[in-house]
């Protein structure tokens, strides 16, 4: 048998246990909070990559010529049909400020981000609505992007194998 304990000190062992188990579900969320956000910086960092090299993988006929595909997060016949969605004059396109360079192109479906000049042109996904200077603009990360390159321009000596992908700010 048990030894006889006192009613005080009984109920004290209870207000123990009782004031114990918040700080211990604090701290099992702390811990919890601090994992989950581990765990969302690391696919964001993913997702949202800042310099990343992408190798080109083919050629595809754009608005000005044969262009060089290099596609982020996504295949080279999608990164073709992106880039005839974008090159297609009769598709909707919600234009952006002045000052702002490109459009938001709906391509099978989905708006895309395309932009560029002067041979460099890219097209991102998805289009996320923003106000720029009073007028309309967009904002990243993409999860999807394919950049191009103009390579039948005059003095070109061909297109890189390599080529490098930044996001936009957010």
């Amino acid at each position: 048998m048990y030894p006889r304990q006192s009613v005080a000190r009984v109920r004290r062992k209870r207000h123990d246990l009782r004031a114990a188990w918040p700080r211990r579900l604090a701290v099992s969320l702390l811990v919890l909070a601090v994992a989950a956000t581990a765990l969302l910086e690391a696919g964001a960092s993913a997702k949202s990559p800042d310099g990343v090299s992408v190798r080109m993988c083919g050629y595809t006929n754009a608005t000005y010529g044969k262009s060089a595909l290099y596609p982020w997060q996504m295949s080279c016949s999608a990164a073709r049909k992106v880039v005839a969605g974008a090159s297609n004059r009769h598709a909707h396109v919600i234009d952006f400020a002045p000052g702002v360079d490109g459009g938001a192109v709906r391509i099978d479906g989905k708006y895309w981000v395309c932009t560029g000049q002067m041979g460099y042109y890219n097209c991102g996904y998805p289009y996320r609505p923003k106000t720029v200077r009073g007028g309309q603009g967009y904002k990243g990360p993409f999860t999807k992007d394919v950049a191009y390159v103009t390579c039948s321009l005059a003095g070109s000596a061909g297109c890189p194998v390599t080529s490098q992908f930044t996001q936009p700010p957010g």
